[in-house]
């Protein structure tokens, strides 16, 4: 099968590679539509904070979001058979752990992660995947359902911060992840408020038709007096922070209640984030980490073929395997009003 291959630093290849047979407990998955997501590009630039921790290495078959057609099964597979539409969740657990049995794979110890860390990904043309950690659709696009994995990130972020009815929300970020937070906090947990802020117009604009009570652009306007005045001066109780700014912190302060929760969902790498702890502490302001999306792939799933939140609106652009790196570029460089790109093996 054709497949990329970071093999080092910004060096790529397409190259064929033999298809791994399915093992006992796997499903050989004939792969649709991939998205291509910044964790890929860290990848590329080798600057993913797993290679720097040494939990991951090169070379690697990237790509973690995606979604495919079951072509043949493993011994002692059911459940699933040849023919069903499926997806696969990045984090593949070990399910026995202390972890594990408390609900939070996402810690798994012994975790591979599809396309990160000691896991081949989906940009190829086939994927062999555990059948515990797949998920099946039924009327979604195969795009679409290429985005169930970031969407599964952005519903547990709003799980973490426990996002509700009489919360003012505020999202700091409107890439892929934050675009679905924003749509999930007010469509999903109806929150009373729901405010998504970025420096990109045409990236906001995206969220137009999810109903939300402000969009803010935070170079062209104000931010203070407008959450103010979105939220008739009671400011945030919950921020789902989706941009890995150097200077998101300092925006936050200005906004949070007392007693508010910050939701950690953007990863930050190398920046460095400058961060007044003494106002947290004082202001009694919780800080979470969100880390992947576990167990809540069956009820994005759910929302999604129920048209409750929807991801056709995110995707800018579809692109042939061979694109990879002309998709990279795209993504990096912001070009052609890009929000998504999927590729199509």
């Amino acid at each position: 099968m054709k497949a990329v291959n970071i093999i080092g630093p910004e060096k790529i290849t397409i190259e064929e590679v033999a298809i791994k047979q399915p093992k006992q407990g796997e499903a050989l998955v004939k792969v649709m539509a991939a998205g291509i997501c910044g964790t890929d590009y860290e990848l590329y630039t080798n600057d993913m904070v797993y290679i720097k921790e040494g939990l991951s290495s090169l070379p690697i078959i990237p790509g973690h979001e995606w979604s495919g057609v079951i072509e043949q099964v493993g011994e002692g597979v059911k459940g699933f058979r040849a023919g069903d539409k499926v997806s696969g969740e990045c984090t593949v657990s070990c399910g026995k752990c202390w972890f594990c049995q408390r609900g939070k794979q996402n810690q798994c110890k012994d975790r591979t992660e599809t396309g990160i860390m000691n896991r081949d990904g989906c940009f190829a043309e086939y994927i062999t995947f555990p059948v515990s950690h797949l998920h099946k659709f039924n009327t979604l696009s195969f795009e679409e359902a290429a985005l169930i994995e970031p969407t599964g990130i952005a519903l547990y972020a709003a799980m973490r911060g426990g996002v509700g009815p009489f919360d003012n929300v505020m999202v700091a970020g409107p890439g892929p992840v934050g675009l679905q937070a924003a749509q999930i906090a007010k469509k999903v947990f109806g929150a009373k408020k729901v405010i998504l802020t970025g420096t990109r117009d045409e990236r906001l604009a995206r969220a137009g038709s999810f109903g939300l009570d402000g969009i803010i652009n935070i170079r062209t306007s104000d931010l203070v007096s407008q959450i103010k005045s979105i939220t008739n001066g009671e400011m945030i109780d919950v921020v789902l922070e989706e941009s890995g700014g150097a200077g998101v912190f300092d925006d936050i302060k200005k906004v949070i209640r007392s007693c508010g929760r910050v939701v950690l969902n953007g990863f930050f790498g190398s920046k460095n984030a400058p961060i007044d702890w003494d106002f947290f502490t004082v202001n009694d302001v919780s800080i979470l980490g969100a880390l992947g999306s576990p167990n809540v792939w069956d009820q994005v799933i759910a929302l999604l073929e129920a048209g409750i939140i929807e991801t056709k609106s995110l995707i800018s652009h579809v692109l042939p395997l061979d694109h990879f790196e002309e998709g990279l570029d795209i993504m990096v460089n912001r070009k052609e009003n890009v929000c998504k790109v999927i590729i199509k093996p």
